[in-house]
């Protein structure tokens, strides 16, 4: 597989074969087997790269698809950092710790509302990133830490 590192250097390298001095065209094609070889493939990759149009292979699809999925699955397990796996506290359990704090004078009724909205809402699924932000930044102001 050709990596885009080495696809930018094969596209200025591909351009430098068309030079009018032989040296020039010489170390291009020495350079372009140099960049093959590092990247593992070889000319005939090259070459069906070339007839492709470009396109991707199904070992390059795959390979770009189990990248995603992977980022994807960790990010969602990060949870913008505040999740009980790694021991700091749920969205649940801070939109609790708020809810308790409601008869206090130290939150303005709007957020009142929103904390009485947030228990029952991150009972079932995460906040938005706005409310999972105005939520830690209650729960920090109202004194406690993550």
């Amino acid at each position: 597989m050709i990596d885009p590192g080495a696809e930018e250097r094969l596209e200025k390298l591909l351009k430098l074969l068309t030079s009018d001095k032989d040296g020039e065209v010489i170390a291009a094609a020495r350079a372009i087997k140099r960049t093959l070889d590092g990247t593992g493939a070889d000319i005939h990759e090259l070459a069906a790269r070339v007839k492709g149009g470009g396109k991707l292979s199904k070992a390059e699809m795959q390979k770009i698809y189990d990248a995603g999925v992977e980022a994807g699955k960790n990010d969602a397990a990060v949870d913008t950092g505040f999740n009980s796996v790694d021991g700091t506290k749920s969205w649940h359990e801070m939109a609790l710790y708020c809810e308790k704090q409601i008869s206090s004078s130290r939150l303005y009724p709007r957020e009142r509302e929103f904390i009485e909205d947030m228990v029952r809402w991150t009972e079932r699924r995460e906040p938005s990133e706005k409310q999972g932000k105005w939520l830690h930044a209650i729960y920090i102001r109202l004194g406690r830490r993550q």
